[in-house]
């Protein structure tokens, strides 16, 4: 599957209240984020880097912004969304911790962020680890060679926890993946 093409439907499942409008950080190709809007007839936009992904996303979503979140978060508006999303980027960004605080300042009162966050100790990747004694990046996964940060799942909670957010729930999503 194209690395920008993913439907995500184990993160769609996780939404409980239907957002009337969303935000979808790190897009892609605005697969995920064009079945939010059906679903849920929200209002929704997308930031992307890559120029390419951004043009697919522009077509099925009502705003686009091409660039980091770093660099177009002054484009977004504040108080605007009902669920923010981080379908598997915030390990790809510089400064994570940055972007958890203007998300903040984008959220609506009683605005939800939902994110997917690999979890380096999946059973498959140590093990693999420990028989072959070798880090090797691949071009997705868990060690994914844009990654620039690692989480397992007590990192992550106390990654959020010092961002001062409260968790309310973190599960596997897939579970081969857990």
């Amino acid at each position: 599957m194209n690395y920008y093409q993913h439907r995500r439907p184990e993160v769609l499942a996780l939404v409980q209240t239907p957002p009337a409008k969303v935000l979808d950080i790190g897009c892609g190709a605005g697969i995920f984020s064009a079945t939010v809007k059906e679903k849920f007839s929200a209002e929704v936009w997308g930031v992307e880097m890559s120029p390419v992904a951004a043009q697919e996303a522009a077509e099925r979503l009502d705003q686009v912004h091409t660039g980091t979140f770093e660099e177009v978060a002054s484009q977004i508006p504040d108080g605007y969304f009902d669920a923010i999303f981080f379908n598997d980027v915030l390990e790809h960004m510089t400064s994570p911790e940055a972007a958890l605080q203007a998300v903040k300042q984008k959220l609506a009162p009683g605005g939800k962020v939902y994110a997917s966050i690999p979890n380096f100790l999946f059973a498959e990747n140590i093990i693999r680890l420990l028989k072959t004694r070798d880090w090797e990046y691949t071009d997705s996964g868990i060690l994914d060679r844009t990654h620039f940060r690692f989480f397992t799942r007590k990192s992550i909670l106390r990654f959020f926890d010092t961002n001062h957010y409260q968790v309310e729930r973190c599960q596997p999503l897939n579970a081969i993946n857990s």
